[in-house]
């Protein structure tokens, strides 16, 4: 966890006047984060909002969260992206193929992850989550708007990899809206 942070009322307010227009993205910023074309990009994807400076607030955040990505993990390339999932995306714990990822849920439940000691390495990637957990009552789950800077499975060699899933939502029948940034 980067950042826990309470509802941000303009973005939620957002996110429920443009649903039916939003679209995902996927961004790749290569060699240089170069704020001001990201922001133009952003502006230009995001449809407007029947409110003024919603949509501002926004793409500042998301601005604000590639930057601290950006220079936390000193990376050269990262891709931004949002995605619109109305199903169970990952189901089983696991860790990802990247170095480090960021995460943020803008609406709906947040992403799972567990901690290191929480954890039967052994059998990662055996589909059985209750193989892999060793403690259910231990699992913790992000808020919306909270921050996640995950590492992955490059980063020391899978050694500190943080074991996570996307939390089911299919039987709530809801949706999530949710921002990341791949290393």
């Amino acid at each position: 966890m980067v950042e826990r942070r309470t509802d941000v009322p303009e973005i939620a307010a957002y996110i429920e006047d443009v649903y039916e227009q939003l679209r995902p993205f996927s961004f790749i910023i290569n060699n240089d984060f170069d704020v001001g074309k990201t922001r133009q990009k952003l502006n230009r994807h995001f449809p407007e909002s029947s409110v003024n400076g919603q949509k501002e607030v926004l793409v500042d955040d998301v601005l604000r969260l590639a930057s601290l990505f950006w220079e936390k993990t000193r990376t050269r390339t990262m891709v931004l992206k949002l995605e619109i999932v109305d199903h169970d995306m990952c189901r089983i714990f696991h860790q990802d193929y990247y170095r480090q990822r960021l995460l943020c849920t803008l609406k709906g439940p947040g992403t799972e992850w567990v901690d290191h000691d929480n954890v039967n390495r052994n059998a990662l990637g055996k589909g059985r989550n209750d193989a892999i957990i060793k403690d259910d009552q231990k699992i913790h789950r992000a808020e919306a708007y909270d921050v996640l800077l995950l590492k992955g499975k490059k980063y020391g060699n899978g050694r500190l990899s943080d074991i996570h899933r996307s939390p089911p939502i299919e039987h709530e029948n809801t949706t999530r809206v949710l921002l990341k940034i791949d290393e």
